[in-house]
């Protein structure tokens, strides 16, 4: 008998902590937005046609399945425009693709240092830190429009083979 009054005291502490955790992350999660964690600024040159210098300012952040999305902006500034976007996954994401798909996608340990990438609200030490675990990643660059042909969003998206 006391065994199973202190079977069922347990199972109650479980069941109550268990909705309490499950309650307080519906909580969270109903205050975290989509829009919300794009905290990681990267700038980076030659990711627009005809226009190696520019540079291109990245905002990402982890998403679910194990992906990093990227916004690519124009500039920095609060009007920038949404130039572009950039998906990111490990190696092993990557093996997984066909090798058509592959060749769309470009290796960050060898495409950071060709693009003079930098990331601008970090310390050096947590940049070199953060910039030595991208490479072993992979990029594929979606560019919406390229304001470099037309100050409007105009002309086909495309992706941007960055190798």
């Amino acid at each position: 008998m006391k065994k199973l009054l202190f079977l069922s005291i347990c199972f109650s502490v479980v069941i109550f902590c268990l909705g309490t955790a499950v309650a307080e992350e519906k909580g969270a999660s109903a205050a975290i937005k989509p829009s919300d964690g794009w905290t990681l600024h990267i700038d980076a040159k030659r990711h627009m046609p005809k226009m190696p210098d520019m540079v291109v300012h990245h905002y990402c952040k982890p998403v679910s399945g194990g992906l990093i999305e990227c916004q690519l902006y124009d500039s920095d500034k609060p009007d920038a425009r949404l130039i572009g976007v950039e998906m990111v996954v490990d190696a092993a994401t990557y093996n997984k693709f066909t090798k058509k798909e592959k060749a769309l996608w470009h290796h960050h340990k060898t495409e950071i240092p060709k693009v003079d990438a930098t990331l601008p609200d970090l310390s050096a030490e947590e940049a070199a830190k953060t910039l030595k675990g991208m490479e072993e990643t992979y990029g594929k660059v979606y560019i919406l429009w390229n304001p470099a042909k037309n100050e409007s969003p105009v002309g086909k998206p495309a992706v941007s083979v960055l190798h």
